[in-house]
């Protein structure tokens, strides 16, 4: 399966950084901390691609009280730690973007995460500087993180693309939902994420460069 979009739309977690076994095992911990036993695998399962919230809140369904504010700080103070000293590109990203860039292609990024997140994830594996000039929106300009497709449509009108000529590409259940709603083709990277929950995409992919050939490079 050929694309040939006008924007290309990245998530930042799992997409372009190799974050999220990352968040998995802190997310995993929380979990198990507030009484709802949880392991890594689990926790890929239940919150790959969700905002926060909505890990706070299967948490306090199940039983949990959870002081939001408290941890979300301590949760994201141990894992931008990690980001700083642990984190990896997903292998390949580099000469993904390389290509797109050599060809002029529109990208941009779209993450439920904070500002601060992506800023930091693209910062430490370098991928920043192939989005200077690109759009990155963010969980800070959406009330509604992913599975709802606020966050790509937000990204296409600030890029003044129609959402039908624009590809997401996702690692998560909800993002490809999300990417469905908002109207836009998708490919899924199941580099952490296993094949079959990506099925929903139009392609899945396992590394960047069948991103590469599935534009036609």
């Amino acid at each position: 399966m050929k694309f040939d979009p006008e924007l290309i739309i990245f998530d930042h977690d799992g997409v372009l950084v190799d974050s999220e076994i990352l968040a998995m095992e802190h997310l995993a911990s929380i979990s198990t901390a507030h009484g709802v036993p949880t392991s890594i695998p689990e926790a890929f399962d239940l919150y790959l691609g969700s905002s926060f919230d909505y890990v706070v809140e299967y948490l306090r369904t199940n039983g949990a009280v959870v002081d939001r504010d408290e941890v979300h700080d301590a949760f994201h103070t141990s894992l931008f730690e990690d980001f700083r000293t642990r984190l990896q590109e997903i292998p390949g990203t580099s000469e993904l973007l390389q290509t797109l860039r050599d060809n002029d292609q529109l990208i941009s990024i779209a993450s439920s995460g904070s500002r601060e997140r992506v800023t930091l994830g693209i910062t430490t594996t370098r991928a920043n500087q192939y989005f200077k000039d690109s759009i990155i929106t963010t969980a800070e300009d959406a009330k509604r993180g992913k599975p709802f497709p606020d966050l790509f449509l937000i990204t296409a009108e600030r890029a003044g693309i129609d959402p039908r000529n624009c590809l997401v590409i996702e690692d998560s259940p909800f993002g490809i939902e999300a990417a469905s709603h908002a109207g836009m083709s998708s490919i899924g990277l199941a580099y952490r994420t296993p094949a079959e929950k990506l099925s929903a995409a139009d392609l899945v992919v396992r590394t960047p460069k069948e991103v590469l050939l599935a534009l036609g490079y």
